[in-house]
């Protein structure tokens, strides 16, 4: 089987040689396609059990805006439109995969590893099974005709909206595993009764693309509500507009205040390049300077990047010393058998005897998150 995407540029692809943690017996080889566009997060699996089994796995594809930079719009032909809530959270994908004896497996990853990690400074794999307990997620994805994609989303799992719900998931829409189409998360009656939760949407029927979608992005500013003093977001990210025809094509759709956390200024802002940090840590154990750009690519050009170098390095080196700093947090806390939920008095005094006194604040914060979690 032949690899859909070119393996030769090593910037643009990720090998891998893991083992999976959902079917531990199974140790994969192979690549992952790392390039914005349909494929982008692909596998390539080319070994399995050291044997070889070439076999290919799409991921979720970025989904884009009807315009660009220059302000000119483009929509794609459709039957008909239909629109989602779009969630704003950790994208999850499920996925089948077989042996050299024909076995079948079935195992998640995010977009561009070949697994849930669970890893020192995240755990994508644990918070995952709590979802795989909460609803037959597992039965409905033991398909070997797509991949389903799902959003992790909370306030254990916090990126900028902040939801009144710890932890939950939603299923967003399926791929095919032979044809590469995406489908929308509903009309298929093997969805309809699995009893796993389908993102909110509907059906809309636009005359004036333009004109309508410019009238819904107002309507989700209108909803959002943004409280200034602590910078936290309640409401809608934004929607997904399915133009169906034969699978569909998915554009996005956010409000001004979000999309200004992504574009204002002559650099990338802050509150934007802290997000991606932030989601580096879903495909990479320790991301670095060059793992963060690769996903800034995603939305911005590689002048306002450049011009971004300082508060990416500021983002990257904060969050990965806030990950560490927990860590180590975390190991104290274990050991001393505290809960700070129920007796923060006791665990502050510990550490506000054995860490700096400057630190109290965000060692609260970030036990409480880490207990939280």
């Amino acid at each position: 089987m032949e690899c859909p995407f070119d393996l030769t540029n090593n910037r643009q692809v990720i090998d891998f040689d893991e083992v999976d943690p959902y079917n531990p017996q199974n140790r994969l080889k192979g690549y992952i396609n790392r390039r914005q566009g349909h494929l982008y997060g692909t596998l390539y699996i080319t070994h399995v059990n050291d044997k070889e089994c070439q076999q290919i796995i799409y991921s979720a594809p970025k989904q884009h805006y009807p315009f660009n930079t220059k302000d000119e719009w483009k929509f794609p032909e459709f039957d008909e439109v239909l629109v989602y809530d779009k969630l704003d959270g950790t994208c999850i994908i499920s996925y089948t995969y077989h042996d050299d004896n024909g076995m079948t497996y079935l195992t998640y990853k995010t977009r561009l590893r070949p697994f849930l990690g669970h890893g020192e400074y995240g755990n994508f794999f644990s918070l995952w099974n709590e979802m795989r307990d909460k609803y037959p997620i597992d039965k409905l994805c033991m398909n070997l005709y797509f991949n389903f994609v799902f959003e992790l989303y909370g306030k254990r799992n916090k990126v900028l909206i902040d939801y009144d719900v710890p932890l939950d998931t939603r299923l967003l829409f399926l791929i095919g595993t032979n044809n590469d189409l995406i489908y929308p998360p509903d009309g298929l009656a093997f969805v309809n009764d699995s009893n796993v939760p389908v993102v909110n949407g509907h059906k809309e029927d636009f005359t004036d693309l333009k004109t309508d979608y410019l009238h819904l992005q107002q309507q989700l500013e209108d909803e959002l509500l943004i409280d200034e003093d602590s910078q936290l977001m309640k409401g809608r990210e934004g929607v997904v507009m399915y133009f169906v025809k034969d699978g569909a094509v998915q554009l996005k759709c956010k409000p001004p205040s979000v999309l200004k956390y992504h574009w204002a200024g002559d650099a990338i802002p802050y509150p934007s390049v802290y997000t991606t940090v932030y989601n580096a840590f879903e495909n990479f154990d320790e991301p670095t300077t060059a793992d963060v750009i690769e996903l800034l690519k995603e939305e911005y050009d590689i002048g306002l990047i450049e011009k971004s170098m300082k508060r990416i390095e500021r983002a990257l080196g904060k969050i990965l010393f806030d990950k560490k700093f927990q860590y180590q947090l975390a190991d104290d806390y274990r050991k001393n058998q505290f809960n700070i939920n129920e007796d923060k008095v006791t665990c502050m005094r510990w550490f506000g005897q054995h860490y700096p006194r400057s630190q109290a604040k965000k060692i609260f914060n970030l036990l409480k998150q880490y207990e939280d979690k």
